[in-house]
């Protein structure tokens, strides 16, 4: 356990960022919610459900250390013999504090969902979430994050319904200045 407390403050301590959240700057991304899961949702259930979810953005810094930027993400579903995805696309906001290192973030996606092939009706999800960009060199992060999401989803001729979520999130963003 020291050991692994000891990496960790010297990547925390040791990575500076390089200014490279100033006006004019680009941002792009892309990660994953470490969404890839695979397993029975109940003890009942036979078939093993797995899912996987990508998003890739691009981001402007209009002033420095607040990006605002397009977001699009997908999410694959499969139980059993059948599947299901979505896509959504949205804004999102984000803020950078301590010299550049760690951030806030505000988002909101809407899209479609399928199950099966047949599309099923409209989503929506709005996240917050905070996170730590570790500046590899000039350009590159690796940017962990915890995020928060409210969902709801209109399926087609039917009544909708809402849920949240909490997760882990990895992305790796390329940052190219003015």
């Amino acid at each position: 356990m020291k050991k692994i407390v000891t990496v960790v403050s010297a990547l925390v301590l040791g990575i500076t960022a390089m200014a490279q959240t100033d006006q004019g700057t680009w941002m792009f991304g892309a990660g994953s919610n470490l969404g890839f899961t695979s397993g029975k949702e109940n003890s009942d259930q036979e078939d093993a459900a797995s899912q996987l979810s990508l998003d890739v953005r691009a981001g402007y810094f209009v002033i420095d250390n607040l990006a605002v930027g397009l977001d699009l993400g997908y999410s694959s579903v499969s139980v059993g013999g059948v599947s299901g995805a979505d896509l959504g696309v949205g804004p999102y906001l984000r803020y950078y504090l301590m010299e550049s290192k760690l951030f806030g973030e505000l988002g909101y996606k809407i899209g479609s969902s399928s199950y099966d092939g047949t599309k099923l009706g409209s989503t929506g999800a709005l996240g917050v979430g905070v996170g730590y960009a570790a500046w590899l060199n000039d350009n590159v992060t690796i940017e962990p994050m915890i995020k928060y999401s409210a969902l709801s989803t209109k399926p087609d001729g039917g009544d909708s319904y809402s849920g949240s979520a909490f997760g882990v999130m990895i992305n790796f963003g390329i940052y190219l200045g003015n």
